[in-house]
């Protein structure tokens, strides 16, 4: 039985090939000032970066370690331990080169940004700039053809937790992680037209860890909440996550009865135009990687890396093809990053992975 596991856990290691690609270009480090990734997004065969945030060097430290603890010192804290970048970067997948846009630059640095893509244009929100950590209401479009940003109209909403959207049909669907504090509502945008549209109510009370827009539905990964469980002493992170959709129409919500049950160190879900969700899961030694089908409602087990970075740009390109870019090592509670076997300290790397149907489930 041992000899058994021992193979299964091995053949696991072996689904999938780590190649390594050109190295990332760009400035941005993973723990800056929060865990965050590269802001990047891929459209057609190129993938694009913006901004990053990693640290000023020094000798002495420019912050004196004991401040007092008020929120413009902390403030102060944050803007001044760091540099934050206003450059463009783009690798070109089928060259594997890496390049600096020369043409234009950022409207401001950026720390970081949530991004969506429609056709040739990358939509940006929660951007956060250099004077300020927090998120905002702004909205930026940059036109990868034409080499032009454009500040949009700010979001007329307020929302709670982290602003998670996708896009179907020329239309881009807000909705925040913890809107069920009060009441879920989906925003609607229309893309072509710049206009927001009649926003969904939801009929299921739910958190929001990220959301899928299939041709179909919008498709939600979270937890279902009972009545009971609505304010803001709930720990939403101890209930289980499932499968939830919404219908683009009525905006009613059912639960298919898929749950997903994954509880990690840290957990990364991207999304791409296939109906899938891929979570990126590491804990102890390795990292997991799971594909969630919403629509033969299963929950696949694709493969592991045996590394422990976190919070890398993780990119689907084509069925099973993925480029890592960026993260590294996270120090335990109370202590530094474990020793792992190798030397990878940051992803430069293409991932690709076999079909489902040749791993063992």
């Amino acid at each position: 039985m041992i000899r058994l596991l021992t193979l299964l856990f091995f053949a696991s290691l072996c689904l999938g090939e780590l190649v390594p690609v050109s190295n990332y270009i760009g400035q941005h480090r993973y723990k800056c000032d929060r865990l965050s990734t590269i802001t990047g997004e891929l459209v057609q065969d190129k993938i694009y970066t913006f901004g990053g945030c990693y640290p000023i060097p020094y000798v002495v430290d420019p912050i004196p370690y004991f401040v007092n603890p008020s929120v413009e010192n902390m403030k102060y804290m944050n803007v001044n331990r760091n540099n934050v970048s206003e450059t463009i970067q783009i690798y070109d997948i089928k060259k594997d080169e890496w390049t600096h846009e020369t043409e234009v630059k950022l409207p401001f640095p950026w720390r970081s940004a949530s991004s969506q893509v429609y056709q040739q244009d990358i939509y940006f929100y929660n951007v956060r700039s250099a004077e300020s950590p927090q998120n905002n209401g702004k909205m930026w479009k940059y036109d990868t053809v034409l080499k032009k940003f454009s500040a949009l109209e700010d979001l007329p909403f307020n929302w709670h937790g982290s602003l998670k959207t996708c896009v179907n049909n020329g239309r881009m669907y807000f909705v925040g992680e913890t809107d069920s504090l009060q009441r879920n509502v989906i925003r609607v945008y229309n893309i072509e037209d710049s206009v927001w549209e009649k926003p969904l109510f939801p009929n299921l009370h739910f958190t929001i860890e990220q959301m899928l827009c299939s041709k179909d539905a919008i498709h939600f990964l979270g937890a279902v909440l009972a009545d009971e469980d609505n304010g803001a002493s709930v720990n939403f992170r101890c209930k289980k996550s499932k499968l939830i959709r919404t219908d683009y129409i009525t905006g009613d919500t059912i639960f298919p009865g898929l749950h997903i049950g994954l509880s990690y160190a840290y957990n990364y879900i991207a999304t791409n135009n296939n109906d899938r969700f891929y979570y990126f899961c590491v804990q102890d030694e390795k990292t997991t990687i799971f594909e969630v089908d919403t629509v033969a409602l299963v929950n696949r087990h694709l493969g592991i890396i045996p590394y422990t970075l976190k919070a890398p740009l993780f990119v689907p390109y084509q069925d099973y093809v993925f480029f890592l870019f960026g993260g590294g090592k996270l120090g335990n509670n109370g202590g530094g990053a474990k020793k792992l076997s190798g030397n990878l300290k940051t992803y430069n790397h293409k991932l690709v992975l076999e079909t489902p149907n040749n791993f063992f489930k």
